[in-house]
């Protein structure tokens, strides 16, 4: 099943809309989603489609208090490029989403960083082709990077809507546990579950039947598109 440009662009409206409704996401952030629907739905019925939330522009949610009792806010930068028309892999041509986390002064506090292993011709980064990882670049702060570029976790794709909930969950926890009983938040949801976990399943399951290595082996960049 594929999910058109307008398909994601008015399931994504939705689920920000519920978001600013129980205060997780603020106005601005709001205004950021909702551009990236407006865009969405204007690449109408193709199944080829892009967005992009640029890190000057980024979607902020509210702040939260963290274990010691200091305010800090969580943001999400994304640019993502979908292909459904290849089905051997995956259906991202371009993955790259973070979720980068600061204190009241705006110093970076810490960055999880969602994309694919990097190519150069007919080689790759090494790791998982679709990985995660903590650190990548602090804007206007890049002495403030983390040191190590490793571990990349192996971990399926996941784009704005799934980050989203991923956000509400762990920060908003009280909030989402209500929110994940809403119907409409749950279709809404589940059609990008749809689009990120369908052939990384289908791709993991295979995996298993193959005693001669390991999934991890076959998730590796390089070795999944071989």
């Amino acid at each position: 099943m594929n999910i058109t440009a307008e398909e994601a662009g008015t399931a994504l409206s939705s689920i920000a809309g519920r978001l600013l409704e129980n205060s997780i996401v603020t106005n601005e952030g709001y205004s950021v989603l909702q551009r990236v629907c407006s865009d969405l739905k204007r690449q109408k019925n193709s199944i080829n489609w892009a967005l992009e939330i640029d890190p000057g522009e980024r979607v902020t949610f509210e702040q939260v208090l963290d274990k010691n009792g200091a305010s800090v806010t969580p943001a999400l930068v994304a640019r993502i490029n979908v292909k459904q028309e290849d089905k051997k892999c995956h259906p991202f041509l371009s993955l790259d989403i973070a979720i980068e986390i600061e204190n009241l002064v705006n110093d970076p506090i810490s960055r999880w960083h969602l994309d694919l292993a990097n190519s150069n011709g007919s080689s790759f980064q090494d790791g998982p082709l679709i990985h995660l990882q903590y650190g990548g670049h602090n804007r206007n702060n890049r002495s403030l990077d983390h040191p190590l570029k490793v571990p990349r976790w192996s971990h399926p794709p996941m784009e704005v809507a799934l980050m989203c909930e991923i956000i509400a969950a762990n920060f908003f926890t009280e909030i989402w546990q209500e929110m994940r009983r809403d119907p409409t938040w749950c279709r809404s949801i589940s059609i990008f579950q749809k689009l990120c976990f369908t052939d990384y399943l289908e791709k993991m399951k295979g995996t298993l039947s193959v005693s001669s290595t390991t999934s991890l082996n076959e998730m590796w960049a390089g070795n999944w598109t071989s």
